[in-house]
């Protein structure tokens, strides 16, 4: 900067210092930037541009804009807070639904929510089982899942059914947007510890 540059990238290979992680690779491609006197704004648009330009000339693939959300919104409705959102499957909170129900679980959560899997009320109990293994992992932490089918003819077979009626699922599937044939699962903890990817699958 004393040298009269306002600013100046640098492109170096780097060895994560950090412990190994199934989404971490340990060697990466770093582009760095240092800008003077700027705000949040300009460095956006420096750093969208550059990758509007990267994807153009190396892949052929034009972006007119990037979506910008918030870590807030991210975490919310898409349990992550670098959500894929090409799948567009987003959380829906059932709090008010599924609270005051008998069931304690639910009853003493934060926050419940559930999304919908298209095409997955197929899904036996043993691939049902296999996705409530996946969110006890650590990575995730929590202790369970529960599931509603909608079945075909509009009914919801669920694993709570003996706290909630047909007209109580009913209302969860309108507030996660979940249509014949899919399923719903639905998950509760406190807001910041509720961290998802249900998109690592691909969903049928």
């Amino acid at each position: 900067m004393v040298g009269g540059m306002d600013k100046y990238f640098q492109i170096v290979k780097c060895f994560r210092d950090e412990d190994l992680r199934a989404d971490r690779q340990p060697e990466f491609t770093q582009i760095d930037c240092e800008m003077a006197f700027v705000e949040q704004e300009d460095i956006l648009n420096v750093f969208e541009g550059l990758t509007r330009h990267l994807l153009k000339e190396i892949k052929g693939i034009e972006v007119e804009k990037f979506p910008r959300i918030t870590y807030d919104y991210a975490m919310k409705t898409f349990g992550n807070d670098k959500p894929d959102i090409r799948f567009d499957m987003k959380f829906g909170e059932l709090n008010n639904v599924a609270q005051h129900k008998d069931f304690p679980v639910f009853n003493s959560a934060e926050l419940v929510v559930g999304i919908a899997a298209p095409n997955c009320a197929t899904y036996t109990r043993k691939e049902i089982d296999a996705l409530i293994d996946w969110v006890k992992r650590p990575q995730v932490g929590a202790s369970g899942m529960v599931y509603v089918k909608c079945e075909a003819d509009g009914t919801y077979k669920s694993s709570v059914d003996k706290f909630y009626d047909q007209e109580d699922l009913a209302k969860w599937a309108e507030i996660t947007e979940a249509k014949a044939g899919d399923m719903i699962f639905v998950l509760s903890s406190q807001p910041i510890k509720l961290v998802l990817n249900f998109q690592l699958y691909e969903w049928n």
